[in-house]
């Protein structure tokens, strides 16, 4: 069955924590997810998916279209006990939704699980690895404060890339003589020269003689369709936009990223505890990235019309998730304000804040 292939683009609309754990060696504590190939921060594919399926099925839970949880979601309670007391053997059916028709599970998929009739009989259903698929989220554009105010930070392949632009967006392979490269979308509004913190870009051009990069800065001035996160907000961004080669790319969000100080509280007391000092490290607000979804245009045709509520493909189910990214978030520190993600719209034309 053909797929839907779209870049999907993400704002953080409060700091982003992605871990990776703790980091006993390092300089902070709770260092985030990087790209192994260039350090900078991303969004794993993994937590993309587990982020979509768990607001999409809360979004349905709270419209009431969603009772029973799926295979694979919290267990739900085995019948009977063996005589060692524990509970084994396979659960009961009618405890889970209807895999065949739950939406949820046709879209993302579920594990292999016995489950047990309420006529005694065993059931076994094979596992289904989804029908959508997430690549990594790139960072795309990096917010600074500059002395000209906030400036969003890319690098030319970046840029491609969350325009959608395949063919030039891994420019920086075919580039030889970029070491310093520092190219301004708005002349005008970044000058030819920025100060962040103690880092000092100077020669800032407007233009450049290297054929791979200038289609993609001529391609950031034209991109007047831009909608997400809204149209006014993404002329804002993009007059005050800066491309930068890889390295110093790179450096620049090293140095900027939020790195905050924290306690521990004493479970017992409620009180913080002595000695519990610990420091995690997160995306600022206002970064954009993007990713590439792959998703099946349809449910299969022995599918169709079994599929519960209003949910006629597994695009139509990912959207349900984009709420809950905006209202509860993804990834860690989210009980200290962090993770709330505006995601742009993946059934295009639904709303205003689309991207065409």
């Amino acid at each position: 069955m053909s797929d839907n292939r779209q870049v999907l683009r993400f704002f953080t609309l409060d700091p982003l924590h992605i871990g990776v754990g703790q980091d006993i060696m390092g300089e902070v504590d709770l260092p985030i997810d990087r790209e192994s190939e260039t350090n900078v921060p991303r969004i794993p594919g993994t937590a993309l998916k587990g982020g979509f399926r768990a607001h999409a099925a809360w979004k349905l839970k709270m419209d009431g279209e969603k009772t029973k949880p799926c295979p694979g979601d919290q267990p739900a309670e085995q019948e009977g006990k063996e005589e060692d007391g524990n509970s084994k053997g396979p659960l009961l059916r009618d405890q889970y939704c209807g895999i065949t028709s739950c939406p949820i599970c046709q879209t993302f998929g579920y594990p292999s699980i016995k489950l047990k009739n309420k006529g005694g009989e065993s059931e076994s259903i094979p596992g289904h690895e989804g029908r959508v698929y997430f690549r990594d989220a790139r960072l795309a554009f990096f917010p600074a404060a500059t002395d000209k105010g906030t400036v969003w930070f890319t690098t030319p392949g970046r840029a491609a890339a969350w325009l959608d632009r395949v063919e030039e967006a891994y420019p920086e392979l075919l580039v030889s003589g970029t070491d310093h490269l520092a190219l301004s979308v708005s002349e005008e509004k970044t000058g030819p020269e920025l100060r962040i913190g103690w880092i000092h870009i100077r020669g800032i051009k407007s233009t450049t003689e290297e054929p791979h990069i200038q289609p993609v800065l001529d391609a950031l001035r034209n991109a007047t369709d831009q909608t997400f996160p809204t149209k006014e907000y993404w002329q804002h961004i993009i007059k005050h936009t800066v491309l930068l080669d890889d390295t110093s790319f790179y450096r620049l969000v090293e140095t900027c990223l939020e790195r905050r100080t924290c306690n521990r509280v004493d479970q017992d007391t409620g009180t913080v505890a002595d000695g519990a000092l610990f420091s995690y490290e997160a995306l600022p607000r206002a970064s954009l990235l993007s990713t590439r979804i792959h998703a099946e245009r349809s449910f299969p045709g022995n599918l169709s019309g079994k599929i519960e509520g209003n949910h006629a493909t597994p695009l139509a189910v990912c959207e349900l998730a984009r709420e809950g990214f905006a209202r509860m978030g993804i990834g860690g520190m989210q009980t200290r304000g962090l993770g709330s993600l505006l995601v742009e719209p993946l059934v295009k034309g639904k709303e205003e804040g689309g991207n065409g």
